[in-house]
């Protein structure tokens, strides 16, 4: 994990690694807080640094067996028909390209272990798409986070957009009724289905920011218990379109006076930024 954190870091000469760009505050049943954070790497360098986020949501696939996929599936799912579909470069293939990838490595044996011992249905699918599960943040993850929450976001090609899409807010929000369940209260977020699910940057951004500020706690509770979600995209130009979409989201909904979002103040840098 060093070597990839350093070379992460030399991918931003004379940058700090993490970066506090955008937050608002949440009301009533709507989430604790959303933040956007411009990050190297969301696995090994958390939004807000290391360990100050209860758990990294990770993109999952419904056996939760890290990122495997034979050269038929990426075609088939990514691309098209195998015999004619033609390779882009828009699309993660390999493990390391995505955040699935980089927990499976980093989260050793004892993570795969951990979520073989998920019960699976009768076709292999321990967490089915739309659903989440919590194990404990495990080998080398443990340095960087407490827990995991594992989501399955559906794939994006071979469906009507508005299914995907809804289908896509379900997987959010059940990684933050995991989350709340599991008393867990700040969040690492990429961005669920933009790696091998396939769906475009923009799309991604728009359900993410839909999902972010629809999600309400299901039992009323104290408000400290509602989770922050602290999204962490790779550079400058998509934090700024996340953080448009979520503008345009927050104006969309129809939250009465007592939800919703009030625009915080940037916390210390001292906390927020890794030398």
């Amino acid at each position: 994990m060093d070597r990839w954190r350093t070379w992460n870091a030399q991918k931003l000469p004379g940058r700090a690694v993490n970066r506090f760009v955008r937050g608002w505050v949440g009301r009533g049943s709507a989430l604790g807080g959303i933040e956007v954070h411009r990050t190297a790497c969301i696995v090994t360098h958390p939004p807000g640094g290391e360990l100050n986020n209860h758990a990294l949501v990770n993109p999952a696939n419904e056996s939760l067996a890290g990122t495997r996929f034979t050269p038929d599936e990426c075609w088939r799912n990514l691309h098209g028909d195998p015999t004619t579909g033609r390779w882009s470069e828009d699309f993660a293939v390999y493990p390391t390209q995505v955040v699935d990838g980089l927990v499976t490595e980093f989260g050793g044996e004892a993570l795969r272990v951990v979520l073989e011992s998920q019960p699976a249905d009768a076709q292999g699918r321990r967490c089915p798409v739309g659903n989440a599960v919590v194990t404990p943040a495990l080998h080398e993850l443990r340095e960087l986070y407490g827990s995991l929450v594992h989501a399955v976001p559906p794939f994006r090609r071979g469906l009507d957009p508005s299914v995907w899409s809804d289908q896509l807010v379900a997987t959010y929000h059940a990684a933050f009724d995991a989350a709340c369940r599991n008393g867990l209260t700040t969040l690492a977020v990429p961005l669920l289905g933009a790696g091998a699910r396939g769906a475009l940057k923009g799309e991604a951004m728009a359900v993410a920011a839909k999902a972010a500020v629809t999600w309400r706690m299901q039992d009323p509770g104290p408000r400290e218990a509602a989770p922050i979600a602290r999204f962490g995209v790779q550079d400058s130009t998509t934090a700024h379109r996340l953080i448009d979409a979520l503008k345009d989201a927050m104006r969309d909904s129809s939250a009465d006076c007592g939800e919703g979002f009030d625009e915080q103040e940037p916390p210390t840098a001292e906390r927020w930024t890794v030398p």
